[in-house]
C-alpha cells in the first residue's frame, strides 16, 4: 500500500483537492513536482490566503473493515485493502523504491529529486561545503518591528520570567554534539522551483507558515531555545526562509510526507544543510509537517525485512481513548516511529508498538455522528453513499485558515465534503416575532461592553521573547548574507553585562498587547477580540457612542463602579457582569426585551463554555482569546465522525481495542522507561513502557479511574480547579422542512417565569433552553433541526424525559412558525453528563483556576503522558485543540524514547573555515551543466537586448486612491482628541489602534459635503494614475516589440547548443532508467518487481 504516486510531469497532482486516490496513475517513485511547480493554476498556494480551498466531492471506493470496530466506516472515507495492490487500481509505493543515494534529473521547467525517509540520508565523513548557485543576497540586522496583528494568531512566542533563566521544560529538548558531520549528496535549492519568481515563492512560504500556526517572521519558543547557542541574530532570516520553505512543501501537498532530502533542498547554500536537517527534525517531531493521514514509507533497504527479529526489546505505547486526541496521538506516533526507524535499529530495538484502548464500541469520543433510523423520501444526489447522521457532540469547524490542522486532514488528505455555515441569523422574541435588528445590535454592543469592562481583571500573561528576521528580505525570498561571530545567547549576555542594561530575560521582548471583546460569534458563542485598552471610556460616554440615549438625570461623566464587585470573595464572570448590567440600568433605559436579548447573548457564551457563566473564572474565562482560526465555519457532510474514522484507518488501520473501559493505571512516576500497566474493567491487563492518557476531564474528576501511585497534588489540584460542564442537544427530524431553508441558524429569546422581570437572576434557568437552532438538513441529508440546551438548561436536560423535551421544542417552533409545525418523525436527545465515559461536554475556566492550569494538565509524570482538549490552554474545548494535544503528547513520548534532537557544532560552517579551492570544486560538482548553460545564455541574451534598447520602462507606483486615507491623515489629531474624551483616569493615552478605529467611525458619520472634498482628491489621483498608466503601457508595448525582435535575432545568430558533457550525462540517465534505478518516475508498463530489481 502506498500514497499517491509522485508524477514526473510538471503538473500539480489533483489528489490534493479530491482525496487520497484521485488522479493517480501506475508509476514508480519519484520526486513530486506538485510540491514545487508553479505552472498549475489550481495550485492551493497560488495566493497567500488560499490554501487547500477546493470544495471536495467524495468518491465511493472500496472499504476495509476493521476487526476491532463495531461500526462500519463511513462510505466517504477511503480505506485501503490489501487486494488493491493487485487490482486494476494498482499503485506503487514510492518509499519502498527510494534509492539510498540521491540522484537528480533536470527538466526545462523544474528540478526533480528522488526521495528517502528522514533517517536514510547518506552519511559520510567530512563536512559538506558545497557552494550554492549564484544568488543575490542582502545583509540584514535583527528587525525591531513587532509583528502585525494579522500575524499574531500564527505566533507562539516564548514567555520569559524575568526572575529566572529561560524555561527549558516546555521546549523541545536538543543537544549539541561534536561528531562527524553528514555529507549530503544533494544540490542546493533543489526543492525551490526554478520557474517561480522569488517574491511569489516567498509569499507561498509565508502563507504556509501562517497555515502551520507559526510566525513566518519570528522564531518559535522552542526554536529560540534550540538555536540560541548556534546562530546569530543576522542568521535568523536565512533560518526562517528554510523553515518556511519546508512548511510549504507539506502544505502544498499534505498527502505526501516531506523527506529529509526535500527539506535540505530548501537551503540555498550547502553550509546551511545541517540547519535544514535540524529544522526538519524539529518540524517533524513537533507535528508541523507529516501529520494526519499521510503515508510514511519505511526505509527502502529495510522494507522487505521489517519483520525480521532485532536484538532488543520492542517497546509498547498504550494510548487510552480513541477520541480525536487519542487517535491523533496514535497516528502521529506510528508516523514518527517509521520516520525514526533507523534510530531504533541503531539502539537494537524494533519499531515500538502502539495500542489504543477505547471504552466504547466506536471511535471519536465526543465527536459522534449518530445515524438516523429514518430515511428521506428522496435521497439528495450529494448524499449518495453517505450516512444520514446528526452530530451529538463536536459539530462545527471554526474556520480552516490560519493553521487549523483539521484543514489539512479533512480537505487535504481525506477529501471529505463539507458545507460552510451561512452566518445570517434571525432572532425571534418569546412571542414569536422577529426582533428589531437595530435594537438587537444596540443590546449586543452593550453586552460586548460589559465583557470589555471585566477584561480589565483578566490574567496578565508574562511578556514574551520576539526574535525576528528581516521582514523585507523574507518577503522578497532573500537570505541574509551577514556573517556574525556572536550567537544570539552571546549577544544577549554581552548586552546584559553592560552597565544599566536589561537582563537577558527582558531583551527582545514583544510589546504587551491587551485584547478586548468587540463582537460575539452567533454560531459558536465565542467572543471575538481585538487589541485595545479594556474599559477605557466612561460608561455614559461609551453608551452614547454605541447609540444609546442616556437618562436625563445622568451626565456624560457617569461611570460604573466595578472595582468593589470584582474584588469580592468568590467573584466570577457571571456575578460581576450581572451587577454591571444592573448599574447600566441606572444610565440607560433597559426594558424586558433588552434583558431577554442580553440573556440570549449570555446563553450563547454559556454554550461556548458548556456551563453557567456564574461558574466561570473572572480572570481566565477567555484565556484562549486571540487564537481563533479564520475563514467560514463549516460542517462535514455525512458526519464529523468521518474525521476520526479516517485517522483510524488511513493509511493503515491502528490497533484499537474497543469495549475496554480502563479501571486503573499503574505508572512509573520517576522512570520514563516503564514499567507501566493498564488494567481494564474486565480484568485484562496491558503492559506498557509509556502511557498516553486522553481520558476526559469529567471522568478524571469523577474518579472512576485509579492511578498507582496516586497523581501528585499539583496535578490533582488542577483537575479540581478546571471546570467541566455540559452542553446538550435536541435533534428533530421531519418529513418536510417548514422553516426558512435559506438560513442555517436562528435564535429564540426565552422569558423568565415573570416575563417582564428586570432582575438578572430570574433569567438564568430559562435563557439557554432551545435558545439556538441549527438547520442541518444539508449536512444530515434529511430535514433536521438541532436545538441547543446551554447553561443550566444543559443540566436540566439530563433529568427531563424525551417526550417532555420534544413537546417543549415543538411549542417553541409553533410559537415562531405557527400551528403548521408537525410532530417530528424522529427525535434524538443527548445527555453527555450521564455518559460514564465523558461525564460532560468540554472543559472551562473554573472559578478558582490558575493561569497555568491547562499547562499543568499537559505535563507528564514519569512515563505517564496527558492529552485531550483539557490540556490545551491555547485551544481548549475544541476538536482541533484535542487533536493538537495528541500531537504534542506523541512528540513528548518520542523525545522520552530517543532523547533530544542532535545539533552538530558548529551548526553552520564559517565561510573562512573552508578553503577556496574546495568551495570552487564543490560548486563545480553541484552545478548542473544544462542549467548553467541556460542561465548563462539567458543572461547574455538580455544583456544584448538591454545594450540595444535600454531597460524596460518602470510601471508607475499605484497611488493612494481611497478617500478615507486622505480623510484619516487630515483628521488624525481630531480622532486622537475624540478618543481622549471621556477616558477614565489611569487608562493612559489612546493607542494607535484606538485612534484608527475612531477615525473610521468619524469617516462613516461625516456629512456628504465633508466627504466630497476627499473623494475629489482621491479621484484626482486616480485620473493622474490612469494617465501615467496609459503612457507606460504605450512605452512598454513598444519596448516589448523591440525586445522580442532582438531576442529572436539573437537566438538565430547565437543558438544555445548542449555541450558534450550534457550529452554524456543524458546518456547516463537513459542507461540508469533502463536499469530501473528508482531515482524518478518509471514507465507505467514496468512492474514494482522490475523497479526493485527483482
Amino acid at each position: 500500500m502506498g500514497p499517491p504516486s509522485r508524477t514526473r510531469a510538471g503538473k500539480a497532482s489533483s489528489g490534493l483537492a479530491k482525496g487520497p486516490l484521485k488522479g493517480l496513475k501506475k508509476s514508480g517513485p519519484s520526486y513530486d513536482p506538485s510540491r514545487h511547480s508553479s505552472s498549475n493554476p489550481n495550485n492551493p498556494l497560488s495566493s497567500a490566503t488560499s490554501i487547500l480551498d477546493s470544495d471536495q466531492a467524495h468518491r465511493g471506493l472500496p472499504r476495509r473493515d476493521s476487526a476491532s470496530s463495531a461500526e462500519d466506516i463511513a462510505p466517504e472515507i477511503v480505506v485501503w485493502t490489501e487486494s488493491m495492490n493487485n487490482a486494476s487500481m494498482e499503485i506503487d509505493s514510492p518509499g519502498s523504491m527510494t534509492p539510498s543515494v540521491m540522484e537528480t534529473v533536470t527538466t526545462p521547467s523544474l528540478t526533480m529529486l528522488s526521495l528517502a525517509t528522514p533517517d536514510e540520508a547518506v552519511e559520510e565523513q567530512g563536512a559538506s561545503l558545497t557552494s550554492s548557485l549564484s544568488t543575490k543576497l542582502e545583509s540584514s540586522d535583527l528587525s525591531s518591528i513587532p509583528p502585525s496583528p494579522a500575524s499574531s494568531k500564527a505566533t507562539t512566542p516564548i514567555d520569559i520570567d524575568s526572575s529566572k533563566e529561560l524555561p527549558t521544560q516546555a521546549a523541545r529538548p536538543s543537544q549539541t554534539r561534536d561528531t562527524p558531520r553528514r555529507r549530503y549528496n544533494i544540490r542546493p535549492k533543489v526543492s525551490i522551483p526554478s520557474d517561480l519568481p522569488a517574491a511569489e515563492y516567498a509569499m507561498q512560504c509565508i502563507a504556509a507558515a501562517e497555515s502551520s500556526r507559526l510566525n513566518p517572521y519570528a522564531l518559535h519558543e522552542e526554536e529560540y531555545i534550540m538555536l540560541r547557542d548556534h546562530i546569530s541574530h543576522a542568521q535568523v532570516t536565512t533560518y526562517l526562509n528554510i523553515r518556511n520553505g519546508i512548511l510549504r512543501l507539506f502544505v502544498w501537498n499534505p498527502q505526501i510526507a516531506v523527506t529529509r532530502e526535500e527539506a535540505i533542498g530548501c537551503a540555498k547554500d550547502p553550509r546551511w544543510f545541517d540547519v535544514a536537517s535540524v529544522c526538519f527534525d524539529w518540524l517533524v517531531r513537533g507535528g508541523y509537517i507529516n501529520f494526519g493521514c499521510v503515508e510514511i514509507q519505511a526505509p527502502r533497504k529495510h522494507a522487505n525485512n521489517k519483520d525480521s527479529p532485532v536484538d532488543g526489546k520492542r517497546k509498547t505505547v498504550v494510548v487510552i481513548g480513541a477520541g480525536m486526541a487519542g487517535l491523533g496521538c496514535a497516528r502521529q506516533l506510528e508516523g514518527l516511529f517509521l520516520q525514526y526507524s533507523k534510530k531504533f535499529r541503531e539502539r537494537g530495538e524494533e519499531i515500538p508498538r502502539v495500542v489504543v484502548i477505547e471504552a466504547r464500541s466506536r471511535v471519536g469520543g465526543r465527536v459522534y455522528s449518530r445515524p438516523f433510523t429514518s430515511r428521506p423520501n428522496h435521497v439528495p444526489e450529494s448524499f449518495t453513499g453517505k450516512r444520514f447522521t446528526a452530530e451529538m457532540g463536536g459539530m462545527i469547524i471554526t474556520g480552516f485558515d490560519r493553521g487549523n490542522p483539521i484543514n489539512i486532514i479533512l480537505r487535504g488528505q481525506l477529501g471529505l465534503a463539507y458545507r460552510p455555515l451561512r452566518p445570517d441569523t434571525t432572532l425571534y422574541d418569546s412571542n414569536g416575532k422577529p426582533v428589531d435588528l437595530q435594537r438587537d445590535q444596540l443590546v449586543e454592543k452593550l453586552y460586548n461592553d460589559c465583557l470589555d469592562r471585566v477584561s480589565e481583571y483578566k490574567f496578565q500573561h508574562p511578556s514574551s521573547k520576539l526574535i525576528e528576521g528581516n521582514r523585507e528580505l523574507i518577503d522578497e525570498g532573500k537570505d541574509s548574507s551577514a556573517e556574525a561571530h556572536k550567537t544570539i545567547r552571546q549577544t544577549e549576555e554581552s548586552t546584559a553585562a553592560q552597565p544599566h542594561s536589561l537582563p537577558v530575560s527582558e531583551q527582545n521582548i514583544a510589546p504587551q498587547v491587551n485584547r478586548v471583546p468587540v463582537s460575539s460569534d452567533r454560531a459558536t458563542g465565542r467572543v471575538h477580540t481585538e487589541p485595545g485598552t479594556p474599559g477605557a471610556l466612561k460608561a455614559a460616554y461609551k453608551a452614547k457612542l454605541m447609540g444609546w440615549s442616556i437618562k436625563h438625570s445622568v451626565d456624560n461623566d457617569a461611570d460604573l463602579d466595578i472595582e468593589p464587585i470584582a474584588k469580592e470573595p468568590n467573584a466570577t464572570l457571571g456575578s460581576v457582569v450581572d451587577k454591571i448590567i444592573a448599574q447600566y440600568r441606572d444610565i440607560v433605559d433597559l426594558n424586558a426585551q433588552d434583558y431577554r436579548l442580553m440573556n440570549w447573548h449570555i446563553a450563547n457564551l454559556e454554550y461556548s463554555n458548556a456551563i453557567n457563566y456564574n461558574q466561570l473564572s473572572l480572570q481566565g474565562w477567555d484565556i484562549d482569546a486571540g487564537n481563533e482560526w479564520e475563514g467560514n465555519h463549516t460542517m462535514v457532510i455525512g458526519g464529523y465522525q468521518s474525521v476520526p474514522r479516517g485517522l483510524l484507518h488511513i493509511p493503515t488501520a491502528l490497533d484499537v481495542k474497543q469495549k475496554s473501559p480502563v479501571s486503573s493505571i499503574t505508572y512509573a512516576s520517576e522512570n520514563n522507561g516503564g514499567p507501566a500497566t493498564v488494567e481494564c474493567e474486565d480484568g485484562s491487563k496491558i503492559e506498557a513502557d509509556f502511557i498516553v492518557n486522553t481520558i476526559p476531564l469529567g471522568v478524571l474528576k469523577h474518579g472512576n479511574v485509579k492511578f498507582a501511585p496516586p497523581l501528585p497534588s499539583w496535578k490533582s489540584d488542577a483537575i479540581d480547579r478546571l471546570g467541566f460542564g455540559v452542553l446538550n442537544k435536541v435533534i428533530l427530524v421531519y418529513k418536510e422542512p417548514f422553516w426558512d431553508e435559506e438560513r442555517d441558524i436562528f435564535g429564540v429569546l426565552r422569558s423568565p417565569p415573570n416575563r417582564h422581570s428586570l432582575d438578572q437572576k430570574d433569567y438564568a434557568s430559562q435563557r439557554g433552553r432551545f435558545f439556538q437552532w441549527f438547520n442541518v438538513s444539508k449536512t444530515s441529508g434529511m430535514p433536521v433541526l438541532l436545538a441547543l440546551m446551554a447553561g443550566d438548561a444543559g443540566y436540566n436536560t439530563e433529568q427531563t424525559c424525551n417526550d417532555d423535551l420534544v413537546a417543549e421544542a415543538t411549542g417553541v417552533l409553533r410559537n415562531v412558525y405557527g400551528s403548521k409545525v408537525p410532530e417530528p418523525i424522529e427525535a434524538v436527545v443527548t445527555r453527555w453528563a450521564s455518559d460514564k465515559f465523558a461525564r460532560g461536554s468540554y472543559s472551562s475556566a473554573g472559578p478558582n483556576m490558575r493561569v497555568d492550569d491547562y499547562d499543568t494538565m499537559a505535563k507528564p509524570i514519569g512515563n505517564l503522558f496527558f492529552a485531550g482538549e483539557h490540556t490545551s490552554g491555547t485551544y481548549p474545548a475544541t476538536v482541533h485543540g484535542a487533536y493538537l494535544s495528541g500531537i504534542r503528547a506523541a512528540s513528548e513520548v518520542l523525545d522520552a524514547m530517543l532523547g533530544p534532537i542532535d545539533i552538530p557544532s558548529p551548526l553552520i560552517i564559517p565561510k573562512e573555515a573552508a578553503s577556496l579551492s574546495l568551495l570552487k570544486r564543490k560548486a563545480i560538482e553541484s552545478k548542473d551543466p544544462a542549467q548553467a548553460r541556460k542561465e548563462a545564455y539567458e543572461i547574455a541574451l538580455w544583456d544584448h537586448v538591454i545594450a540595444e534598447i535600454g531597460l524596460r520602462p518602470l510601471k508607475p507606483n499605484k497611488p493612494a486612491v481611497s478617500a478615507y486615507i486622505f480623510y484619516s491623515k487630515a483628521h488624525y489629531e481630531d480622532a486622537r482628541t475624540a478618543c481622549a474624551a471621556g477616558r477614565r483616569p489611569g487608562k493612559g493615552k489612546p493607542s494607535a489602534i484606538e485612534v484608527r478605529v475612531m477615525s473610521a467611525k468619524m469617516w462613516k458619520e461625516a456629512a456628504p459635503e465633508e466627504r466630497k472634498k476627499f473623494e475629489d482628491q482621491a479621484d484626482e489621483h486616480k485620473r493622474a494614475h490612469a494617465k501615467a498608466m496609459a503612457e507606460f503601457n504605450e512605452l512598454a508595448a513598444e519596448w516589448d516589440r523591440k525586445a522580442t525582435a532582438l531576442k529572436e535575432a539573437y537566438e538565430r545568430e547565437h543558438p544555445s547548443l548542449p555541450s558534450a558533457e550534457e550529452i554524456e550525462i543524458e546518456e547516463r540517465r537513459e542507461r540508469r532508467s533502463k536499469r530501473a534505478v528508482a531515482s524518478y518516475a518509471e514507465s507505467d508498463a514496468e512492474s514494482e518487481d522490475e523497479m526493485m530489481g527483482v
